[in-house]
């Protein structure tokens, strides 16, 4: 639900789908409550442990989540909160809700007795300033009602126009014009210090009178008390020395559950300025990042429904916290394989497919390697003799050796280039077309010299002068303001997409405006102007080309929620801020740490995108979208490869050999029992559709039919195209990006019936089939048998020999048809057609 809105956010969005969006939560089914299944879950424990263990609460609206956790013999831990026994001592001080929520009944002292399985425990309680008044917090409490109600959020009332009349800040980030909001605009007809219930924000919050956003909360609900009390306490305003939130810490952190514990109850304790702290559990919106795998009620506690890991995402006002849980749950019939270990990747992933129960698959083939490998590292086919060539090859380390030559063939070059031109956005609409090519050899030749990529980042970051000239300079064309800049260059090289960050704080990471123009403040020096003179040619004129160059002073200044007319100074993300000397470029020194040990995000960012194009997926996926929120698959992976990039001093022909070498990257497409269902962990190759361009040049190389691009020397090769404004029709149908996004969601990948139309009787593939001089043409001129011109085109295409039941068909084709010329294309074109072709396996 939570990602859906995020993306709909700015945009016009449908009343249908806000409230679909806005009502529809995830099913959660409650945990048992017959007594035999609950002492079934509840085992038997060694030990019990509550947190907190020691509770006070202070003033009457004061509450407690409780968390549970029960130790056993074999050193795993249940949690045990919606199965046990909880009472007071004493019952007149202290109320126990269902699933240990705590609240005060009047000021006193007890203890709080839990009892699980054969086990008992206590923890003193102590209820405060029960008796004084205490106003409920206008910031603290009926904001954060809101929040859980989703009154403010990106679909409905938090949208920038509102919704119905009424609008809200984005979830709460201006409480105080929110406040006039509820109390002073439209007359203050919505709340009425009177009478709390008549209040139009409560009696439609509780669905008592039509609201397009149907009823947010239960009547018995904290949100639903907190508003109604803080209505008629009179609409109290907060005064203006309110301690600020400083943190929340969630209860009980990082957790491994192991089968029967589906089920883990989650506390949220928030911390402020004055030192003060309280439970906030039921006032905390909650989000799971894989509710296929778990799911989160509005209580806070999450429940499993398979093995795996999830984020659970806790946000209360504007701090936020992701805690990591893990379920496992045995497998029957699962027995370890225990496959053997070629580098480190294998280690990290196989100890995670074994903890989760999941099977890897079988090696690939020869067959199945030769073609994967030469199409992940090169973007090509390997040719006939090629396939031969290896299959025949007897040397154990016959697939090392190949990974070792393609990482140096100039195809290697002209696959990686066109994968960064994409995301670097080069593009003749914005930078020329002299541009795009200078631009385009620049990174080529960086690429096929294997310069350390740090060393290609810096130069980017740094450029200056005609972008002409000196091509890295194009990056400050196509991204001019700072705030552009900025979000490229986080998408780019941290991983993380900062868009969310410019109208206000990131709803699901912990970057703030602050974080955004701060970032963006590296950047507000720089400028841009026409070049009137070419390199090398002194006569003035208009070239196309730019000049990018930096001025000696000038501040960011924005007028934002956080402050109008506020100046920001450079600063590191998540970092401090920097010393930069007067006079020296700011881009420098943002360089200098982009590339650094200190920066958490360069290394993982870097190989988190080449393990995507490599096997399919990335680590981290998205690959640009690095939160706590949407964790990385397998955390020591990620760090042992960023480790192992920066440690080769940022070597990427390294970094592709050590994945490719790994039993991991070389495992078959083909599932099992057991790991059928993974889609995450790298238990098995990924079936993908081929890229547009190397599909294309597939095509062109099978056939032996060069495509002819106008403007392009003979033989270019679609890989090569300088960028995506050929308007190829058979390209941009395959999903080729247009380069305004830098991001690799631009480049489609999922296949459809256009692409289907174009493969079945588009003139791409059937030009080329009927081309006299085609392969099929060639062959049958040598006079070649039939046996052997099968061969090759299978070698050639599939790069594998055909099967004894395919030469059977294929030969009984042939020898029926009155065309033999026809009757060999026709096998040709369908070779071309099969899956086994169009997709890498």
């Amino acid at each position: 639900m939570l990602n859906v809105i995020h993306r709909s956010h700015g945009a016009t969005t449908a009343l249908g789908l806000c409230l679909v969006l806005l009502t529809a939560g995830p099913a959660f089914a409650a945990p048992p409550t017959d007594t035999d299944t609950r002492n079934v879950l509840i085992g038997q424990p060694t030990a019990l442990v509550i947190q907190p263990d020691k509770i006070e609460l202070v003033g009457p609206q004061s509450m407690q989540q409780i968390v549970v956790t029960g130790k056993y013999a074999d050193g795993s831990v249940r949690d045990l909160t919606p199965f046990s026994q909880i009472t007071a001592q004493a019952a007149d001080v202290l109320d126990v809700g269902a699933g240990g929520f705590l609240q005060p009944k009047k000021e006193g002292t007890t203890a709080l007795v839990v009892k699980a399985g054969a086990l008992t425990a206590q923890v003193p309680v102590t209820v405060k300033d029960f008796d004084k008044p205490a106003p409920l917090s206008f910031r603290r409490d009926l904001m954060a009602s809101l929040n859980v109600g989703g009154c403010n959020m990106g679909a409905c009332h938090g949208t920038p126009s509102g919704k119905g009349g009424f609008k809200l800040s984005l979830r709460g980030y201006d409480p105080a014009a929110d406040y006039v909001q509820l109390t002073r605009d439209v007359l203050g007809r919505r709340t009425d210090r009177l009478d709390a219930d008549a209040s139009l924000i409560l009696q439609k919050g509780l669905g008592k009178v039509p609201h397009e956003g149907g009823q947010r909360f239960l009547p018995t609900s904290i949100p639903a008390r907190t508003m109604r009390n803080w209505l008629a306490e009179g609409l109290q305003d907060d005064p203006a020395d309110l301690p600020a939130l400083k943190g929340i810490e969630i209860l009980p952190g990082n957790r491994l559950l192991n089968a029967p514990a589906r089920w883990q109850q989650i506390a949220v304790r928030a911390t402020f300025a004055d030192g003060t702290a309280r439970d906030v559990t039921r006032l905390t919106n909650f989000s799971s990042s894989d509710d296929a795998v778990a799911k989160v009620n509005p209580d806070g506690l999450v429940e499993f429904s398979q093995s795996g890991e999830v984020a659970i995402l806790c946000r209360y006002l504007d701090e936020m916290q992701a805690v990591r849980i893990t379920f496992l749950e045995a497998k029957e019939g699962f027995v370890w394989s225990n496959p053997p270990e070629s580098n480190f990747i294998d280690k990290h992933v196989f100890a995670k497919l074994k903890m989760l129960s999941i099977q890897p698959s079988d090696l690939c083939t020869d067959q199945e390697f030769v073609r994967r490998a030469y199409l992940d590292a090169c973007g090509i086919l390997p040719t006939a003799e090629e396939v031969k060539k290896f299959l025949a090859d007897t040397d154990k380390d016959k697939r090392a050796k190949l990974i070792d030559s393609l990482v140096d063939r100039r195809e290697y070059a002209d696959f990686w280039t066109l994968k960064w031109s994409d995301v670097l956005r080069s593009n003749r609409k914005t930078i020329q077309m002299k541009g795009i090519h200078v631009y385009q050899q620049w990174l080529k030749n960086h690429i096929a010299s294997n310069t350390p990529f740090d060393e290609i980042v810096k130069e980017l970051l740094t450029a200056s002068g005609s972008t002409f000239a000196n091509p890295p300079a194009n990056f400050y064309r196509i991204a001019k303001d700072p705030e552009n800049l900025a979000e490229t260059t986080a998408q780019l090289f941290f991983g993380i997409r900062m868009q969310c960050a410019k109208c206000h704080n990131h709803p699901f990471e912990r970057w703030t405006q602050h974080d955004y123009y701060s970032l963006a403040a590296f950047f507000t020096r720089l400028k841009t102007k026409k070049d009137t003179v070419e390199a090398g040619d002194a006569k003035a004129k208009d070239s196309g080309a730019e000049v990018i160059y930096t001025e000696r002073s000038g501040e960011l200044t924005r007028d934002l929620l956080i402050g109008k007319g506020k100046t920001f100074a450079p600063k590191f993300m998540g970092g401090a801020v920097p010393t930069i000397n007067p006079g020296q470029d700011r881009r420098e020194v943002l360089a200098v740490w982009l590339t650094g040990a200190e920066n958490p995000f360069f290394a993982k960012s870097v190989v988190n995108r080449i393990w995507f194009h490599l096997t399919g997926r990335g680590i981290v996926d998205p690959v640009d979208d690095f939160r706590d929120s949407n964790p990385s698959a397998n955390d020591e992976l990620l760090d042992a490869l960023a480790k192992e990039f920066a440690s080769k001093k940022f070597d990427m022909k390294h970094i592709v050999k050590t994945i490719m070498k790994s039993r991991t990257y070389q495992l078959s497409a083909q599932s099992n029992d057991f790991n059928k269902d993974d889609n995450k962990y790298f238990s098995h190759a990924t079936t993908r559709l081929l890229p547009a361009e190397p599909l294309l040049d597939a095509i062109c190389q099978a056939t032996e039919v060069p495509e002819k691009f106008a403007g392009l020397p003979a033989g270019t090769r679609a890989v090569q195209l300088p960028d995506g404004e050929v308007n190829h029709v058979f390209l941009k149908t395959f999903g080729q990006p247009g380069r305004e996004l830098a991001c690799e969601c631009e480049r489609e990948g999922d296949s459809n019936l256009a692409q289907a139309l174009q493969l079945i009787n588009g003139p791409t593939i059937n030009d080329k089939m009927r081309a006299p001089t085609n392969r099929v043409g060639r062959l049958i001129g040598k006079k070649v048998s039939d046996q052997e011109l099968l061969e090759e085109l299978y070698l050639a295409t599939l790069s594998r020999p055909p099967l004894e039941g395919e030469v059977k068909a294929s030969l009984e084709h042939v020898n029926k048809a009155a065309d033999k010329r026809k009757a060999w294309e026709d096998v040709h074109w369908a070779l071309l057609n099969s899956k086994e072709f169009l997709f890498r396996h």
